[in-house]
């Protein structure tokens, strides 16, 4: 069945000029034109119209929704256990802070006293813990989300993480790393040096940039990224890519060009770009 561009409007909630201009941007094509020029959609479209909605929702701009669905490897099943993956864990975030707002109440009415410790459930995040109970760990690296973009409508997002990363830049966010324990090693733009304990690093936004712990000790790093952008789904998906190169493939030249191409699409898909392999510390 044809749906006319005024029926999925209606159907969708989106107007008509957003999807005149989904059109025009190539985001989203109608399966065909009338003759007189207006635009039909079939289930195809609307199923891609969902996937933005829901990207929409997840804080996604417009241009990285593109590069997601323009992906050769990109399957609408997998995008919807994922959205349904993040969509959980907010539920359960709200539950905890609605039983928090619940026991506020009847411990201001004095109904039920409630203790210190209770008031602050749902927004803080433990030593060694990750803000929705799901530390990431892969080929050496450790990553714990402590602020969510979710928390600060997307204007922020913090982790506390291990090792370091492959040569890139990002498009539209600043970073900056505090270093907890141990040092690293940086290269940002043509400038190449280290930071220890209590020393900060700022890295702006369009400057390639790469990073490494150094010596015998892990490290343990503070990573921030304004804004938030998609650096959460970045860390959580990356660990899905199929026959990821691994940091001694990359340092050592040992990958494949498929494994690379990958890589860089994944990359770019979240507002980066890759530019090279980790940084080699002698």
């Amino acid at each position: 069945m044809a749906y006319t561009v005024k029926q999925v409007a209606a159907i969708s909630g989106v107007s008509i000029r957003t999807l005149h201009f989904y059109d025009e941007t190539g985001l989203l094509k109608p399966a065909h034109y009338g003759a007189n020029g207006y635009r039909f959609y079939e289930e195809p479209q609307l199923l891609v119209l969902q996937q933005i909605l829901f990207y929409r929702e997840l804080g996604f701009e417009l241009k990285q929704i593109q590069r997601i669905l323009d992906r050769a490897d990109f399957e609408k099943v997998v995008a919807l256990q994922s959205h349904r993956e993040v969509l959980q864990k907010n539920v359960a975030r709200t539950r905890s802070l609605i039983q928090t707002i619940d026991k506020t109440i009847q411990h201001l009415k004095g109904t039920k006293q409630m203790t210190t410790e209770e008031m602050f459930v749902g927004f803080s995040v433990a030593a060694g813990e990750d803000r929705f109970g799901e530390p990431i760990k892969l080929d050496g690296l450790e990553v714990d989300c402590k602020l969510s973009g979710r928390d600060t409508d997307g204007a922020v997002c913090i982790f506390e993480l291990t090792a370091g990363w492959p040569r890139h830049l990002h498009h539209d966010q600043d970073e900056w790393i505090y270093v907890i324990d141990g040092e690293i090693e940086l290269e940002i733009g043509d400038r190449r040096f280290r930071a220890g304990a209590g020393e900060s690093v700022f890295l702006p936004r369009k400057v390639a940039h790469v990073w490494t712990a150094v010596g015998t000790r892990p490290g343990r790093f503070v990573n921030v990224y304004q804004p938030a952008g998609n650096m959460e789904e970045f860390f959580r998906e990356i660990g899905d890519l199929k026959e990821l190169p691994t940091r001694e493939d990359a340092i050592n030249n040992s990958y494949t060009d498929e494994q690379i191409n990958s890589l860089g699409q994944f990359f770019e898909a979240h507002g980066m770009e890759l530019l090279g392999p980790p940084l080699v510390v002698e």
